[in-house]
């Protein structure tokens, strides 16, 4: 089972910006990718077209006000999922947005971009019915067969509070798409 689907143990999650106020900057709205390039910059190296595997490794998970009992439990839920691995298909017909949304297994609306060689700094708007839902913000390093990213999360959990989610996510070519 992918990480994105043994989420919902914890319910949808919403993404934010690391290094940057994921909600400064960032309406409600969606933008499309035109609107998104022409404030955006985007001089970033795309990955090559091929199969990637995703890693996930939990930094660190905070839901203030909980108790220690419903903190153990949700973060023993939260790394078991993170654990999983995965892995998506880069086609040469991919924008920036489309790459990002498949290596979520999400679709994904880019709201802020700024890549500059090997660095990119993101965010963007997801929704999916069992995947990853609301603001996603990632930062790091992405080049042309692998990436870095570290992604903050702020997940709202039914009757306990919202956890704050600290991951990084890194993805390496592994071949051509099957």
């Amino acid at each position: 089972m992918r990480l994105i689907h043994s989420l919902p143990l914890l319910a949808a999650f919403a993404l934010a910006a690391c290094g940057n106020d994921p909600d400064e900057e960032l309406s409600d709205e969606s933008l499309s990718m035109d609107e998104v390039m022409a404030e955006g910059e985007d001089n970033g190296v795309m990955p090559q077209p091929g199969e990637y595997s995703t890693s996930y490794e939990l930094v660190s998970f905070e839901v203030p006000g909980a108790s220690s009992v419903d903190m153990d439990a949700l973060e023993a839920a939260f790394r078991e999922g993170a654990q999983e691995q995965s892995s998506f298909c880069v086609t040469e017909a991919m924008d920036r947005e489309a790459w990002i949304s498949a290596m979520q297994d999400n679709s994904c609306t880019l709201s802020r971009l700024s890549a500059d060689g090997d660095t990119l700094d993101l965010a963007m708007t997801c929704d999916a019915e069992d995947g990853p839902q609301g603001r996603i913000g990632m930062s790091g390093t992405a080049g042309e067969t692998s990436s870095d990213l570290e992604m903050t999360f702020t997940q709202p959990i039914p009757g306990i509070g919202d956890a704050n989610i600290v991951m990084n996510v890194t993805t390496e070519r592994t071949g051509d798409c099957s």
